[in-house]
């Protein structure tokens, strides 16, 4: 029996969404700026909060649910206290700077942030942050739109084309060889619950980084393996109607 993921469709907020990738990835044309934090990136600027949003669904706003004001409020129908910044996850920043080259992060001193800058301070924040960017462009390279997964328990969801259209089809969480304690059976059967209260599937995707590995460079990132693993509880009487219908 194929696995087949579950898509249910989103009725909500109508916008225009541009086309992936950002447009602004022409050679010499200016990036879009974010201002780290120390747990997130927050993006200021009305323009390139739409263009980021409406480029792939980055990030949450920093005062709302989850869409920014500015996607679909004319900026004349926002006022200067309901003016919001964009939050970008650390995994996502670090995703649309350094590998998209799209986004320039700066400090709170407006010192641009190289790739190890910028990865030496999330490590601080999160010292599994390699793996999870590696679980990140592992989901981003099978085409799936990646947004934090906190709400249900888990690292990240994921969604084929957008929250804009459909609801999130897993709750992902990440495995890492030494926090062996993700995996235990009393915490699987949890966030298995949470996810099918909202009608999800889990996902555990197992990073293998090797021992001695150091990142030099970007691409180093390739030496991890992932492997995914489904949780799904089978459910025999759902199986049968939909057999009897075929």
């Amino acid at each position: 029996m194929f696995f087949v993921p579950h898509l249910k469709n989103k009725r909500g907020v109508v916008f225009d969404v541009l086309p992936f990738p950002p447009p602004c990835t022409n050679e010499g044309q200016e990036r879009y700026t974010g201002i780290f934090t120390s747990i997130s990136v927050e993006v200021c600027n009305a323009n390139d909060i739409r263009f980021l949003y409406t480029n792939g669904f980055y990030g949450k706003g920093s005062q709302s649910r989850s869409i920014p004001n500015v996607v679909y409020k004319n900026p004349s129908e926002i006022d200067l206290e309901d003016q919001e910044t964009l939050s970008l996850g650390l995994e996502e920043s670090f995703f649309l700077a350094y590998y998209l080259r799209v986004l320039k992060i700066v400090d709170l001193d407006n010192k641009e942030l190289t790739w190890q800058d910028f990865l030496a301070s999330a490590l601080q924040v999160n010292p599994y942050f390699v793996e999870y960017v590696a679980a990140y462009l592992y989901l981003k390279s099978k085409g799936w739109v990646v947004k934090s997964g906190l709400k249900f328990a888990g690292n990240f969801l994921i969604y084929r084309k957008g929250p804009r259209f459909f609801h999130a089809s897993f709750v992902v969480n990440v495995k890492v060889p030494s926090s062996t304690t993700h995996l235990e059976p009393k915490k699987i059967k949890g966030l298995q619950r949470i996810a099918e209260t909202s009608d999800k599937d889990v996902l555990i995707l197992d990073i293998d980084k090797p021992r001695d590995f150091q990142m030099q460079i970007l691409e180093d990132i390739a030496k991890l393996n992932v492997t995914e693993t489904i949780i799904k509880r089978f459910n025999y009487t759902s199986y049968v109607q939909t057999q009897r219908k075929i």
